[in-house]
């Protein structure tokens, strides 16, 4: 079971999701808010909307309108396209203070 354990926004629906198993990965939700035929899903393409996720046993959600199984994140499945949108963390360690 994957279990998220902490989420922060990292800029142009990006975030920087830790798990707790100590994995990172930063999920880009753009594609997948803009895409998508669902007005409720779609509507987070409002910055402020979408900068309102939370934590809720151990899954990131957006009030109670969506949400995202942690698996689908940690593996890069969750898509509105045919690519996963997730990018390795290499290139931003040192940009975000990791706690244990």
């Amino acid at each position: 079971m994957y279990r998220i354990v902490k989420a922060e926004y990292a800029g142009d629906y990006k975030v920087l999701i830790t798990f707790d198993d100590g994995q990172l990965r930063l999920a880009d939700f753009y594609s997948f808010i803009s895409k998508s035929p669902h007005p409720s899903i779609h509507k987070y393409i409002d910055k402020t909307l979408f900068q309102q996720f939370e934590i809720d046993t151990y899954e990131i959600h957006w009030g109670t309108q969506f949400d995202i199984d942690p698996y689908d994140i940690y593996c890069g499945e969750f898509e509105a396209t045919d690519s996963p949108y997730f990018t390795e963390i290499e290139a931003l360690k040192g940009q975000f203070e990791l706690v244990e």
